[in-house]
């Protein structure tokens, strides 16, 4: 048999390619990149748990405002019209303070505004109320409008809570200004909205 009859019947070997160096350093820099970036998710997504619940504290406060403000709402209803100024104020305050959205600084300052002008506005209609005879000849209604009432109203109104969020949302978005806290805004985590609160509080509320 000839050289090249042998040569023709060997089996083909096929030449092996490796991997261009150039390739391989981008595709291990892509992995890197993803490691991080799902790291700095993973963190800051818990780190914003801490917000969150604080959002929640201070949602729980402003439904006691709410509440108050619909048990002041009743009291005033067997005595003044539908369409007194004062109780429409009060209507308007807790349909804003029903306005929230977590992610929307605009809604959650509406919403903290609402809250601080319905200790003013429930602490005006529980004076006229006070004032008035009708009033103060019910021994049921009396002692709600210049005890129970202004006691609820008093309880619910401390800024404490929104104090707490907005110091707590502060910190995260200070926080997301490191290299992880940018990493973490890449896959979409966003920075958590503050309150700024314009109104004052009556009745001796801890203010901002």
């Amino acid at each position: 048999m000839s050289e090249n009859a042998a040569a023709a019947e060997a089996p083909l070997r096929k030449e092996k390619k490796s991997l261009d160096p150039r390739i391989a350093l981008a595709l291990m820099i892509v992995m890197v990149i993803i490691a991080l970036c799902n790291g700095a998710h993973k963190a800051w997504t818990k780190n914003r748990q801490g917000v969150n619940a604080s959002y929640t504290v201070w949602q729980e406060n402003i439904e006691q405002r709410i509440e108050t403000a619909y048990n002041i709402l009743t009291v005033g209803g067997r005595y003044l019209a539908a369409d007194h100024a004062q109780m429409a104020a009060l209507k308007a305050d807790i349909t804003a303070m029903q306005q929230s959205d977590a992610a929307s600084q605009t809604a959650l300052n509406a919403q903290a505004e609402a809250g601080a002008r319905f200790l003013t506005d429930g602490s005006a209609l529980l004076t006229t109320l006070q004032s008035d005879s009708r009033v103060q000849a019910d021994s049921r209604d009396s002692m709600y409008v210049t005890l129970m009432l202004p006691q609820a109203l008093e309880q619910c109104g401390s800024d404490t809570a929104l104090a707490d969020y907005n110091a707590a949302a502060q910190s995260y978005n200070q926080g997301m200004r490191s290299f992880s806290g940018l990493l973490a805004k890449l896959t979409g985590v966003s920075a958590a909205p503050t309150v700024q609160q314009t109104a004052e509080t009556p009745n001796g509320g801890d203010s901002q």
